[in-house]
């Protein structure tokens, strides 16, 4: 057998401290075997150099070129290796020694990190017969764990898994648990196939999984898959609700870090998130909108929309006139004319008591000053500026002034002045008021007249000028109202009402109430009777709110609730107990009670309960409306409710709330209670001590009394209970009875109105439901506890058997492949041999004596393998490994099947990009006739073809333990 170790390296192999050879064997010896290129048996092993030590044995090739090649390619993982010759005939592949003390736990630790083969195992060398090849250099040590080239790979490693914050141990290239772990987790994020080796191309590629801050292959995926390219950008997005890269892209590039934001943003046509924000600052929901207000120096969309709805042009006077009170500029001009009017008659005034003063006193010393400035001041009287016309008048009433006697006369003309406004005002106030009440006795007899909108319009603005006393206002008022007279042509006919009103005088006012009515079957129930005694009637319209008259005849309530109206009795909470229920069995459980019933309310009513001393004293119109509703059969007595049962229960309730109230105030009873209040709240206010369940059947009970449904509310104290109280933000205050005495004593002291629930608790009671409460709550915790102990115990059972069957599962599988391995694997070898020199090499070392025809087996993957570089992509290794290994059946013969997977590593230097393709290959080896049967071929995610061909084939796993 040929050798490539030439005396030379033996000296090395000297140097190096080699394997102390047997008492049979010497240098020369092994110098003149390398010399002659021949093989000498030795009885003894090829041992360490350390006794203390183990041959790390990696790999065996059955061809001495193939096993030195294959050491060879270890070299970037493992440093120098040798290989030596197998007394089986093979050569085996060693990458040095482990110490023997740590070499299992260390064996198993490089297994677990990819960093030497799944097969590798240790050895003593006495199956060794034999040093072929090595390239370890001169002085160099045999210890695989100092090697720099593996130190290296598990330092990169350790980096690699501290930067994805899976490993925080140093990255000191040592093995251990801690790097073992992390290595784990990584497998269970990435995809790193289970066989594969760590090489340059899966370190790489598990730097570049650290270098770009994933955690896992599913978020790259999912962050390449929305076109992101690094963690920070993904992240970023999802926290912002971002869909798409580019949307987040661009988002970014003007601000904004929300989609939300930027959505509105884009929507809103803004340019950049300063922008946006400035706008939102405003309230502007639209660009263009904020642009024009910042035109317009506007800061909020608020002051656009007023400033737009005012009528205003210039932003500088809508805020002049917004600053003086006025939103319109309608209303701005309205005042501006008035103050223009007041004040160009101010000027009128002025001038003519300065010449009527001066015609009086012509020998006045500043007569030609004065004369000057009322020329002034006349020739600005027709000028549209206020401030101009008021600065000249008060020029010339600075120069009157200063004249004797002026003063008082300019006095006594102010007086005739206001004197005659005074006369105006009421003259036009008596005028309109004439007007306002001829046009309501207009209203009443012209209901269909076209002309009432416009009328009824004009008395409306009467009636909001009735309180004032400004003279523009009435004069407005007064000219509004000719207007409107003229234009509808009323004046005759408000004339003849005017007339025929003075003639009645006030005898109007003083007609009774009181009318007389013709007693018929329908309506003697309100009628005729005692006057103390109350009617119930119901509404037989097809509007009532819930009440509803049945096929059977039955009453029902459809909407579990009754709208009532009293029409005389006081609402009580005696009442509404008795309402609530005498409406139960109609299936009622709520009331809405109102007390102020007109005429124009009976439709929003379904019961009635009327006094009928209150009904004979209301106003005609209200009781025509009830005895027109009766006649027409809408509104009827309602027999199933009589008020003497009411009033019964009322009374049993009003006489049991005395009683707690008398007992509270003298101190003789003890325990809890309610203090029932006029507040709007839907509250119970509470205070107790202990347990509060204890109180809630109470509570509940008092509630239903109220006609509550609303929450209950504790209180530490009573002082904290009562503040709300006062507040009103109780409904009702439940306490025991030396808190509601003390409470019921402040009440009547500051004029509270209050009453007594007609419910207690006694303190007997309290403590007997307090005590069975604590019972029922032990018991609970009792069987809780019981449940959740057997609960436990179940949940260890399962446990421990889903463990023990895992355990003797994989204990089955381990057992499978360490027999099965040596076949297993060189059946592998046949395969993955020449994938490697079909992907790798040439085409026509695809066909070899050793191996497999690769394009006739599987045409499939070699038409694939020669597109490659067709689409710029370039393999650079195919990693193949044991995917199931078994018996077939075929045509009687028990024959070897196999499955393989094999992993294409690609590199695009175009794309700048590298990617995996893993495929499945299958086939019957029959040794017998060396032969390659039933090939299949098909992608690893493809799974239904493997199992299809193992079911075919009756494929009897010694792989997998299933």
């Amino acid at each position: 057998m040929r050798r490539v170790c030439s005396v030379g390296v033996a000296a090395l192999l000297v140097a190096a401290s080699l394997p102390a050879m047997s008492s049979a064997s010497s240098l020369s010896d092994f110098i003149q075997i390398i010399q002659n290129g021949q093989q000498v048996v030795r009885p003894m092993g090829f041992r360490p150099p350390q006794s203390n030590a183990l041959w790390l044995v990696v790999s065996s090739r059955p061809d001495e070129e193939e096993a030195i090649a294959l050491a060879q390619s270890y070299a970037p993982t493992l440093g120098p290796t040798l290989v030596a010759h197998s007394r089986n005939g093979v050569f085996a592949v060693v990458a040095g020694t482990l110490y023997q003390d740590k070499a299992k736990a260390n064996l198993t630790a490089l297994k677990e990190l990819h960093i030497i083969p799944q097969d590798s195992f240790l050895s003593r060398g006495d199956g060794l017969d034999g040093l072929v090849w090595m390239s370890y250099q001169r002085g160099a040590s045999f210890d695989f764990a100092t090697q720099p080239n593996y130190l290296r790979v598990v330092q990169r490693l350790q980096a690699a898994m501290s930067r994805l914050g899976l490993y925080s141990g140093p990255v000191d290239g040592l093995v251990g648990p801690t790097t073992v772990k992390a290595f784990r987790v990584y497998q269970s994020r990435f995809d790193l196939q289970t066989g594969d080796l760590l090489t340059e191309y899966s370190l790489t590629e598990i730097e570049r999984n650290a270098g770009d801050g994933f955690h896992s292959d599913q978020e790259r995926n999912d962050a390449r898959a929305l076109g992101y390219t690094d963690a920070q950008s993904f992240s970023d997005a999802k926290a912002g609700g971002f869909t798409s890269a580019s949307a987040f892209a661009q988002a970014k590039s003007m601000g904004f870090m929300t989609q939300r934001d930027y959505d509105a943003a884009v929507s809103g046509g803004f340019r950049n998130r300063d922008e946006y924000q400035g706008a939102q600052r405003g309230g502007f929901d639209a660009a263009n909108e904020y642009r024009a207000a910042l035109q317009l120096g506007i800061q909020n969309r608020a002051e656009l929309v007023a400033y737009r709805t005012s009528g205003f042009s210039d932003p500088a006077a809508y805020r002049d006139a917004k600053q003086k009170g006025f939103s319109d500029k309608a209303s701005y001009d309205k005042s501006e004319a008035r103050k223009l009017k007041a004040a160009r008659a101010a000027a009128a005034a002025l001038l003519s008591d300065a010449e009527t003063f001066l015609k009086l006193n012509p020998q006045t010393s500043n007569l030609v000053e004065i004369a000057g400035q009322a020329a002034a001041l006349n020739a600005q009287v027709q000028t549209d500026s206020t401030d101009a016309l008021n600065g000249s008048a008060l020029r010339l009433i600075n120069l009157l002034i200063a004249v004797p006697g002026y003063a008082e006369f300019s006095a006594s003309r102010d007086k005739e002045r206001a004197a005659a406004i005074q006369k105006q005002k009421a003259e036009i106030f008596a005028e309109l008021q004439a007007d306002r009440q001829a046009l309501k006795n207009w209203m009443s007899s012209h209901l269909t007249s076209a002309k009432l909108p416009e009328v009824v319009e004009e008395v409306k603005a009467l009636d909001e000028i009735s309180d004032t006393n400004d003279l523009d206002s009435l004069t407005d008022g007064q000219e509004g109202v000719r207007a409107m007279i003229a234009r509808q042509a009323l004046a005759g006919e408000l004339d003849t009402a005017k007339a025929a009103d003075s003639q009645s005088g006030n005898s109007a006012s003083q007609e009774s109430n009181s009318a007389t009515y013709a007693v018929t079957e329908l309506n003697k129930a309100l009628l005729r009777g005692p006057l103390e005694d109350v009617v119930i009637l119901y509404n037989a319209g097809p509007k009532a709110p819930s009440l509803l008259r049945t096929i059977s005849g039955q009453f029902s309530l459809t909407k579990n609730q009754a709208w009532i109206c009293l029409f005389g009795p006081e609402r009580t909470p005696a009442l509404d107990k008795a309402l609530l229920g005498a409406i139960d069995p109609l299936g009622g459980k709520a009331i809405n009670v109102k007390s102020d019933c007109g005429a124009n309310d009976l439709d929003g009513a379904d019961l009635f309960l009327i006094k009928r001393k209150t009904f004979l004293e209301a106003p005609p119109t209200l009781q025509a409306a009830y005895l027109e509703a009766m006649e027409d059969k809408t509104i009827r007595v309602f027999d199933p409710i009589r008020f003497e049962d009411l009033k019964t229960r009322m009374e049993s309730d009003q006489t049991l709330a005395l009683k707690v109230a008398q007992d509270v105030a003298s101190g003789t009873r003890e325990g809890y209670g309610g203090i029932l209040l006029t507040s709007s709240s839907d509250r119970v206010c509470s205070v107790v001590d202990g347990n509060a369940a204890v109180h809630e059947p109470t509570i509940g009970k008092i509630a239903d009394f109220a006609g509550m449904s609303g929450s209950t509310v504790s209180y530490p104290s009573i002082d904290k209970a009562y503040e709300d109280v006062r507040h009103e933000q109780c409904r009702v205050l439940y306490a025991s009875a030396a808190n509601l005495k003390a409470t019921s004593e402040a009440l009547a002291r500051d004029g509270v109105h209050f009453v007594f629930a007609p419910v207690w608790l006694d303190q007997s009671e309290a403590a007997s439901t307090a005590a069975k409460l604590d019972a029922a709550k032990q018991e609970t915790i009792k069987a809780a506890e019981a449940k959740r102990v057997a609960a436990d115990e179940e949940k260890k059972i399962a446990a421990q058997r889903e463990a023990d069957e895992k355990s003797s599962q994989s204990a089955r599988q381990l057992d499978l492949r360490q027999k099965n391995g040596p076949a297993a694997t060189a059946l592998l070898n046949l395969f993955s041999d020449s994938l490697k020199k079909t992907v790798l090499g040439t085409a026509d070392k695809a066909n070899t004596s050793s191996g497999i025809n690769v394009e006739t087996l599987f045409p499939d993957f070699a038409k694939w393998n020669a597109g490659l570089s067709q689409d710029n992509w370039k393999a650079t290794d195919v990693i193949s490994a044991v995917e199931d290994y078994g018996t077939v059946n075929w045509k009687g013969r028990n024959l070897d099947g196999i499955v393989v997977r094999a992993t294409v590593k690609m590199a695009s230097a175009e794309r700048g990009q590298y990617k995996d393709e893993c495929f499945l290959f299958g086939a019957v080896v029959d040794n017998e006739f060396q032969m390659v049967r039933d090939p299949y071929e098909t992608k690893c995610n493809e799974t239904q073809t493997s199992a299809q061909w193992a079911v075919g084939h009756e494929l009897k796993s010694l792989w997998i333990a299933n």
